[in-house]
C-alpha cells in the first residue's frame, strides 16, 4: 500500500523525479569514493575504517594511478598538431619567427663547376661571389623554439618567379642558400610541408661563453640507422644577446619593416624588386614560388668573428652583423596582382 502511495505521489510531482536521480548520483559517487580509497583504509571492524598502518605496502601496491602519456608521447601529438601553425601578427603575414641571429660573410670561389640554383643565376667578380653562413636562434615559431644553419652560396640574380598560373615574373639580386639546416625533426617537416623548403636535421650546438663570436668547426656523425648527419658548433653565443633579458621583458620597440621577397625552394633572399619577364627559357613547372617576408629587429651590431675549419675557396671576412630580437614575417605564396 505505501509503495502504491508512493508511486502515485511521483506521477502527481514529477519534480521528484528530479530529486531521485540527485539522491542515486550522490550514492553512486559516494561508493565510488569509497572504492577508489579502499587501497588505503583497512576494514578494522563492521562500522569503521581505519588505516591499516602493518599493511601499507601491499594496498598502496593494490592502488593503480591511471596510467599517463609519456613526454615524448606528448611532444610528439604536439608537433603533429602545430605543423603549419599560423601564428603570425598580421594577416597578410600568417606566420612569424622571433629571436636572433647572425650573418657572417665569406668570399667564396667560383668555378665552372661550382654549383649554382635553378631558375637563377649565380653572379661573380673576379671568380668571387658573396656567401658565409647565417644562424638563426629562434625562441618563437610556427613550432617552438629550434635553431637554424644556413650556408651561404653567393649572390644571385634574374631570378624567374610564378606569380600565378600563367604569369611570371624577375627578381633582381638576392643570395642563395646552398643548404639549410635545422636542429628538430618538426622544423624539419614544417619546411618541407608548408613552403617547400629542402630542409635537412643536424645537431647545432652554442656555447654560450666566449669573448668573441666562433662559427666552427663543422663536422660529420654516422648515426645506429647508417645515416650521416651534420654538427655543427657555435661558440661565444652570448654575445648575440644585444638585448638583456629585463629589456626583452619590456618589449623594446622594433624597427625596420622592411619588405623582402623569398624563393623558399631555392633558400633565396631577395631584394624587393620584380621586373617584367619575356623569357621562354624556363617553363611554368621550372618558376619559383615566392613569397613576401618583412622584417625587422631592435638591435644591430657588427662584432668581430672567428672560422674555425672554413671550407675549400672560402675566405672569411673576419666579421659578422649580429641582429637581435628580430621579427621575421612570412606571407602567403605570391598570386597574380600582389607582386
Amino acid at each position: 500500500m505505501e509503495q502504491a502511495k508512493f508511486e502515485v505521489k511521483l506521477q502527481q510531482k514529477p519534480q521528484c523525479n528530479a530529486n531521485a536521480s540527485k539522491m542515486i548520483s550522490l550514492v553512486v559517487f559516494a561508493v565510488l569514493c569509497i572504492c577508489s580509497v579502499e587501497g588505503f583504509l583497512h576494514h578494522g571492524n563492521t562500522n569503521h575504517y581505519t588505516v591499516a598502518a602493518t599493511s601499507s605496502t601491499s594496498q598502496l601496491k593494490a592502488f593503480q594511478w591511471p596510467t599517463l602519456p609519456s613526454f615524448d608521447q606528448l611532444q610528439s601529438s604536439a608537433s603533429a598538431r602545430t605543423v603549419g601553425e599560423r601564428n603570425g601578427l598580421d594577416e597578410e603575414y600568417p606566420w612569424r619567427f622571433e629571436g636572433r641571429f647572425i650573418f657572417r660573410p665569406s668570399l667564396v670561389r667560383i668555378t665552372p663547376s661550382s654549383s649554382s640554383p635553378p631558375s637563377a643565376s649565380l653572379l661573380s667578380l673576379f671568380g668571387y661571389s658573396l656567401g658565409g653562413s647565417v644562424v638563426l636562434e629562434y625562441d618563437v615559431s610556427p613550432v617552438g623554439p629550434y635553431r637554424e644553419y644556413v650556408t651561404m652560396g653567393g649572390v644571385v640574380g634574374l631570378g624567374q618567379v610564378s606569380v600565378g598560373e600563367t604569369n611570371k615574373r624577375l627578381l633582381g639580386v638576392g643570395q642563395w642558400g646552398t643548404d639549410l639546416y635545422v636542429s628538430t625533426q618538426v622544423a624539419e617537416d614544417v619546411c618541407k610541408q608548408v613552403w617547400g623548403v629542402p630542409a635537412q636535421v643536424a645537431n647545432i650546438d652554442f656555447e654560450e661563453d666566449g669573448s668573441v663570436i666562433q662559427d666552427g668547426s663543422d663536422s660529420e656523425v654516422v648515426g645506429r640507422s647508417g645515416i650521416t648527419k651534420k654538427n655543427f658548433k657555435l661558440s661565444g653565443w652570448d654575445n648575440t644577446r644585444v638585448l638583456s633579458t629585463e629589456e626583452l621583458q619590456q618589449q623594446t620597440k622594433r624597427f625596420g619593416n622592411i619588405p623582402i621577397f623569398w624563393t623558399p625552394t631555392i633558400k633565396a633572399l631577395w631584394a624587393p624588386i620584380s621586373l617584367p619577364n619575356f623569357s621562354n627559357k624556363v617553363t611554368q613547372e621550372e618558376l619559383l614560388p615566392v613569397h613576401k617576408l618583412r622584417l625587422s629587429a631592435s638591435a644591430l651590431r657588427l662584432k668581430q668573428c672567428k672560422r674555425i675549419g672554413q671550407s675549400e675557396g672560402e675566405i672569411p671576412i673576419g666579421l659578422t652583423l649580429v641582429v637581435d630580437n628580430v621579427l621575421i614575417e612570412i606571407g602567403e605564396q605570391v598570386s597574380f596582382g600582389s607582386l
